[in-house]
């Protein structure tokens, strides 16, 4: 073949491959291939969860999970845990299976001396509560300061005088925290740490554990400590599975057992594709690190979020089939009439042949490079054209077969066990996608595809995780910015240029329905309800951080109350929900921002009430008793809320 035509058969192939691969998609559809030049169904109902029964069957199992899906694994687990990085949205969830709108920054009683009133985490799930860098139990306060975006230490400050706190100790390990009780859980990377604080001046190391993979997340519920902990599998000795390694006691001495998984107990799902990745859910005791329960299930990597709802942990993973299947199908489709009658035998006859992925979509290519050849010089750009554009209706025809989402649901209430898996087409944002109400689950997702413009779906799925209504098609050539749930309705926004603001009624499980769409310029990232009828939105316009309130009194017909804009570029809310903080008894919100801390009243309208200035940017901030403690890099400021005068500053 001349050198001309061997480049352009390498620039059409070269197309057609990256057409397929856009943005890194591990393609196809989410059914498993039956042999058929049918599109397969992206439903699974009936999903079935079962156990291996030897180290032999969990080898095969990897060997033809990855085949079909072809997604090799580089680098380790990809994805961001959320202990490293809290996405931006939040939703308010389930506290024993009723949804509220506090969203977990209502104020707790202190213990024993100390504040009357102080302001718990901003969470997810009421009563359930997330590791973060801040955290007080009315009378003292636990921070984990960092400066130019490193944790540098832990600092322990007594608020017992919540006018005049003071820095009486440091904890000598630092990252994301958890308080249970008097033990301080300490997440570190690869290691997680317990300390004894119940003598705030003295701290001492009760436990270390190290994390045997990548920790995704953490959660404390009913004074148990859950870790969800993604290891890459082994394929020549994937089990028994240990996402935790033999710790130190208090002594230091190696004599704290970690969590064994058996080959017997790995969960799978045997449709699922791309297998390589197992996700470990381990339940211990805070006080002493000692593990309770542990369970595993086999999925795929890449972005994984968990969701924890009072009734379980639910993992999701992505979970899309073959790309060379995806590929054939195409060419043997729509394609075929593009391609002359010779490619057609060759696809044909290579669909019959046993090979491996990555085998498959060689010579899916060669073939195309031969049919390329065949072509005369003036045929070539008009057959490149004519299959471009048979590609876009097939990628417009088929919009949810190419990217779908695994789901996994792990029980909490008793044993840990994997009781029930399912399947949905795109990808959540993160947790805040997924809520639980009423026995189902609820699930919103972003659905794109090569060629074709994408979508916003939200799916109701039943007890056995089987999809049972949806609501297809927002915010077209869009993704999702932001998700709230509250009881039977959703809010959401999607984002390009324009933000729409969706209500969603979900009161009928099996019919949801688009209710209402507001547009508007900018986006927000972080929705919090306010009332039966207000919703704050904070986001970004032009650059600058805004913050909105929708009034949803008329589902129908959602308006913008008011709005503001900082002058200020960004806000840790941006990057966790728990840098939100709402004080309902002053009837005030905090912003961090890189300009200081902002404090707006929402009762009637928005009016800024001050602006804290902080050493650097404003990180987190709390409330004890009527006094604002805003947190800089290195510094606390404490702020009066009957006056909102500055009353000290303290160097931490």
């Amino acid at each position: 073949m001349p050198e001309t035509n061997k480049l352009a058969a390498a620039g059409l192939v070269v197309l057609f491959a990256g057409a397929l691969a856009v943005a890194g998609f591990a393609l196809g559809p989410p059914g498993a291939d039956d042999g058929t030049d049918e599109p397969a169904d992206w439903r699974t109902e009936g999903a079935t969860v079962e156990t291996f029964d030897s180290e032999a069957q969990f080898r095969d199992y990897l060997s033809s999970s990855q085949a079909r899906g072809g997604a090799a694994f580089v680098g380790g687990v990809t994805g961001t845990p959320d202990v490293a990085r809290e996405d931006a949205t939040t939703s308010a969830d389930d506290a024993a299976s009723s949804d509220g709108a506090a969203g977990g920054a209502s104020g707790g009683e202190s213990a024993s001396g100390g504040a009357d009133r102080h302001a718990d985490t901003n969470v997810q799930v009421e009563g359930i509560d997330e590791p973060d860098v801040l955290k007080t139990d009315g009378r003292s306060v636990f921070y984990a300061g960092n400066r130019y975006g490193r944790y540098v230490d832990t600092r322990v400050i007594d608020t017992e005088e919540p006018a005049d706190p003071e820095v009486v100790a440091g904890v000598p390990e630092t990252g994301q925290l958890l308080l249970a009780n008097d033990t301080l859980v300490v997440l570190q990377g690869d290691e997680l740490h317990g300390f004894d604080v119940s003598d705030r001046e003295n701290p001492e190391r009760e436990w270390t554990k190290p994390i045997d993979g990548r920790l995704e997340t953490a959660r404390l519920k009913g004074g148990e400590l859950y870790l969800v902990i993604a290891e890459h599998t082994d394929r020549e000795d994937p089990c028994p599975v240990e996402p935790l390694g033999r710790g130190d006691g208090a002594d230091g001495d190696d004599d704290s057992a970690g969590a064994t998984v058996e080959c017997s107990d790995i969960h799978y799902s045997p449709d699922a594709t791309g297998a390589d990745t197992t996700y470990s859910v381990v339940r211990l005791d805070p006080a002493d690190g000692e593990v309770e329960d542990a369970t595993s299930f086999v999925g795929s990597a890449g972005h994984t979020v968990t969701y924890v709802s009072a009734n379980a942990v639910y993992l999701t993973y992505p979970d899309s089939a073959s790309r060379a299947e995806m590929r054939m199908e195409f060419l043997l489709g729509p394609g075929s009439d593009v391609l002359d009658e010779q490619a057609v035998d060759d696809l044909e006859q290579l669909r019959e042949y046993d090979l491996s992925e990555r085998a498959r979509l060689v010579e899916i290519e060669a073939i195309l490079s031969e049919w390329r050849a065949r072509l005369d010089e003036d045929e070539r750009g008009d057959a490149r054209e004519d299959l471009e554009d048979a590609f876009e209706t097939y990628s417009e025809e088929h919009l949810r077969e190419f990217q779908s989402t695994g789901i996994v649901r792990v029980d909490t209430n008793g044993s840990l066990d994997v009781s029930a898996t399912g399947k949905v087409p795109g990808r959540p944002l993160d947790q805040f996608s997924l809520s639980e109400h009423e026995g189902h689950l609820r699930i919103a997702t972003t659905v794109e595809a090569p060629a074709a413009d994408s979508e916003n779906d939200l799916y109701v799925l039943d007890d056995e995780l089987d999809v049972v209504g949806e609501v297809q098609g927002m915010g077209v050539d869009q993704r999702i910015y932001s998700v709230r749930y509250v009881g039977d309705e959703a809010y959401l926004v999607t984002y390009r240029q324009i933000d729409p603001f969706y209500t969603v009624d979900l009161s009928e499980p099996e019919d949801p329905e688009i209710v209402g769409e507001l547009k508007l310029p900018g986006f927000s990232t972080y929705l919090h309800p306010l009332s039966e009828d207000r919703v704050l939105g904070i986001g970004q316009e032009d650059g600058d951080v805004k913050a909105v309130t929708f009034d949803i009194s008329d589902r129908a017909n959602p308006a913008v109350e008011d709005e503001a804009i900082l002058d200020a570029r960004w806000s840790a809310i941006s990057e966790s929900h728990h840098a939100f903080l709402l004080d309902e008894r002053h009837g005030v919100f905090f912003l961090p921002t890189d300009r200081g801390g902002y404090v707006y009243d929402y009762e009637d309208g928005l009016t800024r009430e001050t602006v804290v200035e902080t050493d650097g940017p404003a990180v987190r901030a709390t409330y004890l008793d009527d006094y604002l403690y805003v947190f800089g890099q290195q510094e606390l400021v404490v702020v009066d809320e009957t006056t909102w005068e500055e009353e000290r500053r303290v160097d931490l």
